[in-house]
């Protein structure tokens, strides 16, 4: 019930969200890779797919509004400064114990313009996931939420990362091949929003803090 209405809240009422080629999420196991542009990603996210796990930074639980909604929901709290790789091995252990649902990650990291960043920008975690949990991550472009505005959000195809035996979070450099392949992805998935509906997405519109996040 929470989920109906949270879709008809973000999807209906407050953003108008227009999804194009979503695909069926209800059968199998993925990783959604997503673009970030604002704090109502997750929650947009969260109630357009059934059995969604997300990883947000504890931060987020500090909003008033935000955080509310993510105690209520199948979110986790994740102290990025205190020790990732646990939180990495969490996320491991879950995608290999629970199948047929899907698992929310920004490889961005936090808010920041994805047209302005640098590949340094890109974390690997999404991809040392995939990796050794054999699991398909699917790119998708979000264009930032304005309240009362259409917003598009569109999927792209699914690719898998190579399997290794040596899986390491640090090797960043295995991880750079797709770092890169995904924030091509995200770019093309852009101009396919602009070109679905013959109009250009509109600008970022990012506070100080996040607008420095891109590097």
């Amino acid at each position: 019930m929470l989920k109906k209405i949270s879709n008809l809240v973000f999807h209906s009422i407050l953003f108008r969200i227009k999804e194009y080629n979503k695909p069926d999420l209800s059968q199998g196991k993925f990783i959604l890779c997503p673009n970030h542009t604002s704090d109502f990603d997750g929650p947009i996210f969260w109630s357009s797919c059934d059995q969604v796990r997300i990883m947000a930074k504890k931060e987020c639980f500090d909003k008033p509004i935000i955080g509310t909604i993510l105690r209520k929901v199948d979110v986790v709290p994740v102290d990025r400064s205190d020790n990732p790789v646990e939180a990495l091995r969490q996320a491991r252990k879950y995608l290999k114990e629970n199948e047929d649902h899907v698992f929310l990650m920004f490889p961005q990291g936090t808010i920041s313009d994805i047209n302005k960043n640098k590949l340094t920008r890109i974390k690997p975690g999404a991809f040392f996931l995939s990796s050794c949990t054999n699991t398909p991550i699917i790119p998708v472009f979000i264009e930032q939420p304005r309240l009362f505005r259409k917003t598009r959000i569109v999927y792209g195809d699914s690719f898998m990362v190579e399997k290794r035996k040596d899986v390491d979070i640090h090797a960043d450099g295995k991880y750079s091949l797709y770092r890169t392949y995904w924030q091509n992805e995200i770019f093309k998935l852009e101009k396919e929003a602009e070109t679905l509906e013959n109009r250009k997405v509109r600008k970022l519109k990012l506070n100080k803090k996040h607008s420095n996040n891109n590097s």
